[in-house]
């Protein structure tokens, strides 16, 4: 049995344009779900916070112009005093307020933008070891096709524990065994055909004797090329 030692691979691209298209899929529907979520969290949570600071701080800040008012009010009955003016210190420090929650919101964006970056980073780089799980058993099988094509049938198509297709593998390896016992047999039956030929030359026919014996050495010839 062959270790995963042994298939050690040292390369993650093993089939490029796969595990690409692959990636960039898995990467695109992760990316898609998180944006469309992330957006409308991020947006209404923000609206929510924005909205309802300001109201409450104008609320705040317009009571206590009020009160304001009124305590200087009964200290100058008689005297210049203008309630607007209180009421337009009170909208400058609203406006304060709301500045320093877009700054805080400026601030936001600007720490999420690197860590997006780097979750995409993530994404693809988990994406390209997922595929290479895939496309690793795929490169094995299609060079263990191959070389069967070729009449090597001393193939394996062992994959790693952290593969997948296994079961893809298991069968292919069972077909192969089936192929080797095949063509053994058929190899066994075509020596004894030959040694048939040659022991029963002189009781046949010379013309039909010579037909046999060319017959028993193509086949010999076309098992030839394979491999067990």
């Amino acid at each position: 049995m062959m270790t995963d030692r042994a298939h050690k691979r040292k390369h993650y691209f093993i089939n490029k344009s796969f595990q690409l298209k692959y990636t960039f899929a898995i990467a695109l529907t992760i990316l898609t779900v998180m944006l469309v979520s992330g957006v409308g969290l991020y947006v209404g949570i923000w609206s929510s916070i924005i909205e309802n600071f300001s109201k409450f701080k104008v609320s705040q800040n317009l009571e206590t112009a009020k009160r304001i008012a009124d305590y200087e009010g009964a200290r100058y009955r008689k005297g210049d005093f203008r309630l607007e003016k209180i009421f337009r210190e009170a909208e400058l420090l609203s406006a304060r307020e709301q500045e320093t929650l877009h700054n805080a919101l400026r601030s936001v964006n600007r720490s999420l933008a690197p860590k997006i970056v780097t979750l995409v980073v993530v994404i693809f780089i988990g994406g390209i070891f997922i595929s290479h799980r895939i496309a690793g058993p795929m490169y094995r099988f299609e060079k263990s096709a191959e070389a069967i094509r070729n009449g090597d049938l001393s193939v394996n198509f062992y994959v790693r524990k952290s593969d997948e297709m296994k079961h893809a593998a298991v069968n292919l390896e069972e077909m192969v065994e089936s192929l080797r016992d095949d063509i053994d047999k058929i190899k066994r039956i075509s020596r004894d055909l030959k040694t048939s030929v040659s022991s029963f030359a002189g009781d046949m026919p010379q013309g039909e004797a010579k037909h046999l014996k060319e017959m028993a050495d193509r086949i010999g010839e076309i098992l030839s090329k394979y491999k067990t």
